[in-house]
């Protein structure tokens, strides 16, 4: 892919963005919200971003900021509206959806360097954002405007990232089968959610609730295989739905915490029995 003179190393060590595998980028995003279109607006929250700080003069909410220990030492989330760069800099507000603006913005400075212009707008038509259209060669016009707007908005935007990094996440989603179909937007369940299910779950099974660290990894997992469905179900053919998140709960604690479940279930049992043969005695 073409690259840029002036990126960066990352939050995550020495790789730049762009030499990052796709399980760098989902450690570097924190949750499964690095593929395309993936629905965090709307009530659904913001993806947890892996970040060294702010840039000068961005007001950040220090509630949006969590920190987090793990792999030998802490690291700094953040879960904001605010755009994260290739740095892991909180670095701006979201992008304008005109495509007067920001595009526009974006474009003119892709098309600074001819080969990279070219490869860019290309990326945006295989992933469905310029429908029937196609990218203009030697000049910003306004459908180029257009499929760069609809990118930052369904991409840039949604997850939380700046163009750069949203073009990584768009060279990992499929291409569409023919000119004329969106790119395909993958909705995913609340974290929220799906920690409240494990959490259930584990209450049942275990006789306590784990804690939020393992709540969250369960909701990170499940994420992911929703995206890895929806881009199954965007590739056409048949798949597999995901299992419902109460079945899956169970079974990542069956299989996570199988000791600590047998004997709380052995424990129920002996309760029930014990019960039982107090109530034949009365």
């Amino acid at each position: 892919m073409a690259k840029d003179d002036k990126d960066t190393q990352t939050a995550t060590g020495d790789k730049k963005v762009t030499e990052m595998t796709q399980e760098e980028l989902v450690a570097f995003f924190g949750s499964a919200g690095q593929q395309s279109g993936a629905n965090y607006l709307s009530g659904y929250g913001y993806p947890s971003r892996i970040v060294k700080g702010s840039a000068q003069g961005i007001v950040v909410d220090p509630k949006d900021f969590e920190t987090a220990s793990g792999g030998g030492g802490t690291r700094q989330t953040y879960r904001g509206p605010l755009l994260v760069d290739e740095n892991g800099i909180v670095k701006r507000q979201q992008y304008d959806l005109s495509p007067l603006t920001d595009a526009n913005t974006i474009l003119l400075e892709l098309i600074r360097d001819p080969n990279q212009y070219k490869y860019y707008t290309n990326l945006l038509q295989t992933r469905g954002y310029y429908g029937n259209s196609k990218p203009s060669t030697n000049r910003v016009d306004s459908v180029d405007r257009s499929a760069m707007a609809e990118f930052l908005n369904n991409v840039a935007n949604a997850n939380g990232v700046t163009y750069k990094l949203a073009f990584q996440i768009l060279e990992g989603t499929p291409q569409v089968q023919s000119s004329g179909k969106k790119a395909p937007s993958i909705r995913v369940t609340s974290e929220d959610d799906l920690k409240v299910v494990f959490r259930k779950a584990s209450t049942d099974l275990l006789g306590y609730e784990v804690d939020d660290a393992t709540a969250k990894k369960f909701a990170k997992t499940y994420r992911q295989m929703e995206i890895a469905e929806g881009q199954k179900q965007a590739a056409g053919g048949v798949f597999e739905s995901a299992a419902a998140p109460s079945t899956i709960a169970e079974q990542q604690i069956l299989k996570q915490f199988k000791p600590e479940a047998q004997s709380f279930a052995a424990g129920n049992y002996a309760q029930i029995m014990d019960e039982s043969i107090k109530r034949l005695g009365g």
